[in-house]
C-alpha cells in the first residue's frame, strides 16, 4: 500500500534534516503529501527579565519562521505537496497526536545523540515509535 501522508517532524537539527531529506523523497516516489511538524518548546525558565523573555521569544519566532520557510521552499523545488505546521508543546505526545489527527499513514524523524536524558528517559524517536499507530521510521 502506498503513502498518502507522510508527517515528518523538523527542528533544524542535522537528525532531522535526514529525516526530512528521506520524507521528501518517499513523498516524491510514492505520491504522499509532506506533513512537517515543527514543535515549539517552552521557553527558557532562566530569563530573568520580561525584556529577556521577549528577546528569546523573537528569536524563537524567527528561527521556526526560516527553518519552515525552508521546508516549504524544498518541497515545492522537489514538486511534493506539503502542509507546514508549528505547535507548541511536547515533541513526541504532538508527532503521536499530530500523525493521529491528520491520518498520516508513515511518521518520519531522526534519531537523537547518546544524551544522558535519551538513556534515562526515552528519546522522542523511542516514545514516538512506541506509542504512534503507524509505522515509524527512525532515520540515522
Amino acid at each position: 500500500m502506498p503513502f498518502s501522508r507522510i508527517l515528518v517532524a523538523v527542528d533544524g537539527s542535522d537528525c532531522s534534516e535526514r529525516a526530512f531529506e528521506k520524507g521528501l523523497e518517499l513523498a516524491g516516489l510514492t505520491g504522499a503529501t509532506l506533513l512537517a511538524l515543527a514543535v515549539e518548546g517552552p521557553l527558557p525558565a532562566y530569563a530573568a527579565t520580561v525584556g529577556e523573555v521577549d528577546e528569546v521569544k523573537r528569536e524563537k519566532d524567527a528561527f521556526f519562521e526560516r527553518l519552515l520557510a525552508a521546508v516549504r521552499a524544498r518541497a515545492d523545488e522537489a514538486g511534493v505537496p506539503v502542509e507546514v505546521e508549528l505547535r507548541p508543546g511536547h515533541a513526541a505526545e504532538l508527532i503521536v497526536r499530530h500523525a493521529r489527527e491528520r491520518g498520516a499513514d508513515l511518521v518520519v524523524l531522526g534519531q537523537r545523540g547518546h544524551l544522558l536524558r535519551d538513556r534515562m528517559l526515552g528519546s522522542t524517536a523511542d516514545r514516538v515509535a512506541h506509542h504512534a499507530e503507524c509505522p515509524v521510521m527512525i532515520v540515522r
